[in-house]
């Protein structure tokens, strides 16, 4: 008797998932626990593993975007068994044939053009879309896919094609992370009341402070990085102001008793001329020292960037620091977007040095711009104030940093 094999839930936000890649073929035989299809959620693209052996029906097309337990494929226990599955005319490369039959051709002379138009197209939803978008005719392209399916590696390498038009630079599909991102970012807008506080903290003591931890490099296995200490500021801040620590809920507004740092991270997009954004989550902040957040934070980033994030990497955040401290000009102030359905984000800048009056005496210090965007449906504006006092005098005091 066939097995049904569902959409997994790998991360308790996770409601849909896209099938990126089968890593097995339509029909082949597959052990318990060999890996099955790369799935992609909102936030990271994860490896599956079969739970179970026998030959894989695929029911999902690569590319398509289903609710969880939704089903996805069937694994039979024999060949006949098989056969009887894939008479029912249901498997993903039947489909798309089908649809190439009745598909015309797509054709621009301003793009590359493949000229064997006799062949029917077999495709999967994610590379005839991509295809489409971009105005490629995907006639005499090779799939690697199941069954020489057409999927979506066959397709990016075309998308960066010389084209003949001066008009366009470059066609960046609007899918995929990039679409994830604008609806989040969307989303996080319509539905908070966003405001953001600017102010500039003198970190001189602060820089001062972490050259104590730079030194001890070999002794604690890592170079203590700026992002730790202010890491570390807003632990100090939200014990003295814990609602920055929270969600709201339904009709519920939920404070957390652990700090759960969530860490906005630039990775790769598709192409040169795209970029992505992930939030990686470091948990338990409060309890680690420096060196310990320092060494969380760096690997954290380092599994997102490489594609071997798991979902307690990006799943659970309470706040988040979003930084710019490198990337940006000196001195720059914004007012960055929530990751919902965090009450709180704290957004450093690049520091620039200025001339300030300290004790009646005029000398150059460093200041960082620190920006902190809350939602005001969940904090008032005298505890924010609070919070940002907080976070400020304990960049401007480290000490305060190991209280």
């Amino acid at each position: 008797m066939a097995i049904d094999y569902t959409m997994p839930k790998l991360a308790m936000a996770m409601n849909e998932g896209v099938i990126n890649q089968w890593l097995v073929e339509e029909g082949a035989y597959v052990e318990k626990g060999q890996e099955l299809a790369t799935v992609e959620t909102e936030k990271v693209a994860y490896d599956v593993e079969s739970p179970e052996a026998g030959y894989l029906h695929i029911v999902v097309a690569e590319g398509e975007t289903v609710p969880c337990e939704t089903l996805i494929a069937r694994f039979a226990e024999t060949e006949a068994e098989l056969a009887t599955l894939q008479s029912a005319g249901d498997t993903p490369a039947a489909v798309a044939a089908n649809e190439a039959e009745q598909a015309a051709p797509v054709a621009a002379s301003s793009t590359p053009q493949l000229t064997d138009s006799s062949a029917r197209v077999i495709a999967s939803p994610l590379a005839r879309r991509l295809a489409r978008d971009a105005n490629l005719n995907l006639h005499g392209v090779t799939g690697t896919g199941p069954g020489g399916r057409i999927v979506k590696r066959d397709v990016l390498p075309l998308l960066a094609a010389p084209q003949t038009s001066d008009a366009v630079l470059a066609r960046v599909p609007f899918t995929g992370m990039r679409k994830t991102i604008a609806d989040r970012m969307t989303a996080s807008l319509q539905s908070t009341a966003q405001l953001s506080g600017n102010w500039e903290s003198d970190i001189t003591a602060m820089m001062a402070f972490r050259q104590e931890y730079v030194r001890r490099e070999a002794e604690l296995g890592t170079r203590v990085s700026v992002n730790a200490l202010i890491a570390r500021a807003i632990a100090y801040a939200i014990k003295q102001v814990p609602i920055a620590n929270s969600c709201l809920e339904n009709d519920e507004i939920v404070i957390y008793r652990s700090i759960n740092l969530g860490v906005a991270v630039s990775v790769p997009g598709v192409g040169e001329y795209d970029s992505g954004l992930m939030v990686g989550v470091v948990h338990g902040i409060e309890n680690m020292g420096l060196a310990e957040l320092d060494l969380s934070m760096k690997a954290v980033v380092e599994r997102l960037r490489t594609g071997q994030a798991t979902a307690e990497d990006t799943s659970g955040a309470t706040i988040t620091l979003s930084s710019t401290a490198g990337a940006g000009p000196p001195g720059l102030t914004s007012t960055p977007v929530l990751n919902s359905p965090n009450t709180a984000l704290v957004g450093p800048s690049t520091p620039i040095e200025r001339p300030v009056v300290v004790d009646g005496e005029v000398c150059v210090r460093t200041l960082m711009p620190i920006s902190f965007t809350f939602d005001h449906r969940v904090m008032d504006g005298e505890p924010a104030a609070r919070f940002m006092r907080a976070l400020h005098d304990c960049l401007e005091h480290p000490e305060l940093m190991m209280a």
